[in-house]
């Protein structure tokens, strides 16, 4: 620990200070320090911190303190940067530890709660307690609960509620399951004890249990306690916003590093616990208050919206990982079966759940979304239309191809502003996602700008928080730009939390500043760059994993050259003009799965502007016979709907692909051309004359 503090920088000898005996003094004299950080004497503060971390306090210590404590707060620690950061982060870590230790250790449980006692020392009592909500956390409350329903030792009762109270936030989700217990005696106590908490998790279902429960003593409970949780009166709205809350993980519902691996439900076996993949964690509790909104009214859209938003934000999240190579723990069948859910929801409600996602940049599940809507919508929705109005070519790409289905299956054509989305994912030759977290608004959206116009898909976030909150909801992400300073957090909290998130630990990693040395205090930045001049800086670090970012950017523009080949061919013979130049861009040397839709849709819809492409894939005898044939039929097609009269340019390529050794299908093809064109009689009187077949035995 005093090699810890001479780290710190601190400036105060050890020998200096009186050193606290126990975790209490370290407790008291935290609370002396926060105190005077909230007055503004920061010296003071930071002295009484330094004791606190030359007391050595353990991690039951640190874990109270950093439950005890507004995050507004730590927060404050960590933007001030220096020595508070890393008294904040020091504390923060030895949190986390006393919170991976916990375990669901019956006997150990039991242990301590045999020192839980009315009978027992007040002082080894509160101790108890503590290494209670320390070690085994929300796990200890199953344990405690038949206190709480039994009516004959009141004593007991009462430090059992007492306890729970002390516990404080960890007991919360399994005390409001508990709520869902036959025995009233229970559910009052349980309520009497949320109550006491006052955590605004329990508003909700408080809030539903005083106005249906049938129990007058349950409903008194339960009221004076969704007051005292910040309750409105109204579960419906409660319960959406939690939802709301969960699927985002806001600090309000889900505090940093304070995630859990279960999930609690009340059933014929009373409390139990589910175990739940961290990454699905919000999102499984999301979909909790979404159903229970559903239970309160089941006209809710806000809530089938909700719940098919959270479904298909967890399929796209272990899709994802599974994709870089994680496990699947277990869960890929309950996903795909997720889908039977969500289709469940209903177009509306999709809809809805789409708007939600492109308007808070949830990336990743707006994408899903519009893949479902563009399956069961009958017409275009609005949802589509903000989806495909993003500043995000994935999610605007994707809005496209589901609006460009919806258009062929109802044969009324699509919008102009759908076919053009479909041309520019076309055109897109590889498929790059950066992110830029700054909280300069004109610096970053210049730097956005020069990210999209060097090709990559670039979206910018104004705050560290918002940025770590929404970067694994991105797909993809290559490269990660991160101001060195920010409004809300500090460039190395942003770092230490991308390098913490397997999706995101290889990504690489740029620094935005005016000082050029910038980056260089931080492991694992690839540069630092002071703006839009650095782009190149940026694609040369992400240059190594191009390959893979160009197989997603193929089969999008495969995907969407097709889509706009059907529209093209559709009932009506759907306007694609808008897209021609983007599909006529891939012809160069994109793959066949790009390039023969791509020219099928220009058969239907191209001009004369795209016919020296054409040209250019029929002429190359390296190119696939496929390739070829599709060339000089879009040709044909082109010839025929503009009434072309054949020049100089497409006579040679025509002749040398008839004198050539190309296969049969490439010269028929070829031919077609030919006998769509305009030209004099002398010169289709040789082109007759050149192709002559004598047939004998």
């Amino acid at each position: 620990m005093i090699g810890f503090c001479r780290a710190l920088g601190l400036g105060l000898a050890l020998a200096s200070i009186t050193l606290p005996a126990s975790s209490q003094d370290a407790d008291a004299l935290f609370a002396e320090g926060v105190e005077l950080l909230r007055q503004g004497e920061d010296e003071q503060a930071l002295e009484r911190f330094t004791q606190v971390l030359a007391a050595e306090p353990d991690h039951e210590s640190a874990y109270e303190m950093w439950k005890s404590t507004d995050e507004d707060l730590w927060l404050t620690m960590l933007v001030k940067g220096g020595q508070f950061e890393l008294f904040a982060k020091r504390v923060m870590s030895l949190s986390e530890l006393a919170r991976s230790e916990r375990r669901n250790d019956e006997e150990g449980i039991r242990d301590l709660l045999r020192r839980v006692t009315p009978d027992n020392d007040v002082v080894d009592r509160k101790r108890a307690v503590r290494e209670l909500g320390a070690n085994f956390g929300e796990y200890a409350v199953p344990h405690m609960l038949f206190s709480l329903g039994d009516p004959d030792d009141e004593e007991r009762r009462v430090v059992m509620m007492h306890s729970l109270t002390e516990m404080d936030s960890d007991v919360v989700l399994p005390l409001v399951a508990a709520l869902g217990s036959d025995d009233a005696f229970l559910r009052r106590n349980v309520a009497l004890t949320l109550g006491y908490i006052a955590d605004p998790r329990a508003a909700a279902a408080l809030t539903w249990v005083a106005l249906n429960d049938e129990d007058p003593g349950v409903e008194m409970a339960a009221k004076a306690a969704a007051i005292k949780c910040g309750s409105s009166g109204d579960p419906l709205p409660l319960f959406e916003q939690l939802g709301d809350d969960y699927h985002h993980g806001r600090g309000n519902v889900l505090r940093a590093h304070f995630h859990s691996d279960v999930v609690w439900s009340w059933g014929d076996d009373g409390l139990t616990a589910a175990p739940v993949p961290r990454a699905l964690y919000a999102d499984e509790l999301a979909k909790g208050a979404y159903y229970d909104a559903l239970g309160v009214d089941p006209g809710s859209i806000a809530a089938r919206a909700g719940l098919a938003r959270a479904y298909v934000s967890q399929q796209a999240e272990m899709a994802a990982r599974m994709e870089a190579g994680m496990d699947g723990e277990g869960v890929e069948d309950q996903l795909a079966e997720a889908a039977i859910a969500v289709n469940t929801a209903g177009v509306s409600a999709l809809d809805l759940a789409l708007s939600w996602s492109a308007e808070s940049g949830d990336v990743q599940t707006g994408i899903e979304l519009c893949r479902v809507l563009g399956e069961l919508a009958p017409e275009p929705t609005s949802g589509l239309g903000v989806a495909l109005g993003s500043a995000d070519g994935g999610l605007a790409a994707e809005a496209a191809l589901a609006l460009g289905n919806i258009a062929f299956n109802n044969g009324r054509g699509a919008s102009s502003a759908t076919t053009a989305g479909l041309g520019r994912a076309a055109g897109l030759e590889v498929l790059r996602m950066a992110v830029v977290i700054d909280s300069d608004a004109e610096r970053g959206a210049a730097l956005t700008d020069a990210l999209s116009g060097s090709g990559m898909i670039a979206t910018h976030w104004n705050s560290g928080a918002k940025g770590l909150a929404l970067l694994h909801r991105v797909p993809g992400v290559d490269a990660i730009l991160v101001a060195d300073q920010l409004d809300d957090l500090t460039a190395a909290q942003v770092l230490d939390s991308v390098r913490g998130n397997e999706r995101t630990a290889s990504v690489p990693v740029f620094m935005i500043s005016g000082d050029a040395q910038a980056g260089d205090m931080y492991d694992g930045v690839a540069a630092t760059i002071s703006g839009p001049d650095g782009v190149a800086a940026v694609e040369e670090g992400m240059s190594a994993g191009l390959g893979h970012d160009r197989d997603q950017a193929n089969d999008l523009a495969a995907r969407a050259a097709t889509t706009l080949a059907a529209l093209a061919y559709g009932a009506g013979g759907g306007d694609i003009s808008p897209a021609v130049d983007g599909l006529a861009s891939t012809l160069a040397a994109r793959p066949d799965s790009v390039t023969i839709p791509a020219m099928r849709a220009l058969s239907a819809g191209g001009r004369a502007a795209q016919i020296p492409a054409l040209l250019a894939v029929l002429g190359d005898s390296g190119r696939s016979d496929g390739a070829r044939t599709a060339a000089a039929d879009a040709l044909a097609g082109i010839a025929g709907r503009e009434r072309l009269s054949a020049n100089a340019d497409i006579l040679a390529v025509l002749a040398g692909v008839l004198d050539s050794d190309a296969s049969l299908a490439v010269r028929m093809a070829a031919s077609r051309a030919l006998g769509r064109l305009g030209m004099d009689a002398s010169q289709r009187a040789g082109f007759t004359h050149g192709t002559r077949v004598n047939v004998s035995q």
